[in-house]
């Protein structure tokens, strides 16, 4: 049987792997942000796993973004929102091999204003098929 653990790993070694590694000013974390953190960072998470011969189960990656300065304001950074969000898109759409699969299901922005800063929330849909 796989665990979260299993799917976190997977998309750690996705993200790990690609080009918004080198993006983003923070870095790429299971579970948790870095408490305090003021820089950009991903977070991976899982929800519950089902059991069985085909699981099945679904993860969020989280992309955090400061917020910017806009005059005599803070505000979402929706340019560098976006251009992450794709850099991210384009490392974990749609993966497949002989054992799982996965892809985005939707997307969606969230504020955080206690901590000044704004996070997309890719929320990932996976498969684990059995092996014989």
């Amino acid at each position: 049987m796989k665990t979260t653990f299993d799917i976190l790993t997977i998309l750690y070694k996705a993200l790990d792997g690609s080009a918004l590694k080198s993006a983003i000013s923070g870095g790429i974390h299971k579970l948790s942000r870095p408490t305090g953190s003021k820089v950009e960072d991903v977070v991976i998470n899982s929800l519950p796993i089902t059991g069985g011969q085909l699981q099945r189960g679904t993860a969020n990656v989280n992309i955090y973004v400061p917020d910017k300065e806009t005059g005599h304001d803070r505000g979402p950074d929706t340019l560098r929102m976006a251009t992450l969000s794709q850099i991210a898109l384009t490392a974990i759409q749609d993966h497949y091999s002989q054992t799982y699969a996965f892809w985005v299901v939707n997307q969606h922005d969230f504020a955080e204003p206690e901590t000044r800063t704004h996070y997309v929330n890719l929320r990932i849909d996976y498969r684990f098929f059995p092996t014989f």
